[in-house]
């Protein structure tokens, strides 16, 4: 099974070293990374947003995400870059197997591309998926 967790969980989960999948950028699977074009443009909509909603506000942060249209936007990114496609066909076919985990910053209370990679490979590949966290739409 495919599960999620945020960077912060990963040790007081005691989620072993082979079953950790890091998708954010730096940590090696760059390919399923949001774009620097996307990240910068959703952090500067938050940004505004939280001038208003509270600064690290879980509203601002999810309101941005949709306000930028990020899922259709990150859903496509991943469809046009076979390297990624591959990578999440790879994930699905170890997540048949064993549980593993696709882990990044946010915590379940804030929109994640983690999310939107877990619905991808489910949707493809027919992977069970557990997903804990708020949904992005």
């Amino acid at each position: 099974m495919l599960k999620e967790a945020s960077l912060s969980q990963m040790n007081t989960l005691h989620i072993p070293k082979e079953k950790r999948v890091l998708v954010n950028r730096g940590r090696g699977n760059d390919r399923l990374a949001p774009s620097e074009t996307l990240y910068r443009e959703m952090s500067a909509i938050k940004t505004r947003l939280e001038t208003a909603l509270g600064k690290g506000s879980a509203e601002a942060h999810n309101r941005a995400f949709r306000e930028c249209r990020y899922e259709s936007r990150f859903r496509q990114q991943i469809d046009a870059t076979p390297e990624a496609l591959r990578q999440l066909e790879k994930i699905a076919s170890q997540a048949r197997e064993e549980d593993l985990y696709l882990i990044c910053y946010e915590g379940a209370a804030k929109a994640c591309h983690r999310r939107i990679l877990m619905r991808i490979i489910e949707e493809r590949f027919g992977v069970e998926v557990e997903i804990v966290g708020v949904e992005p739409y």
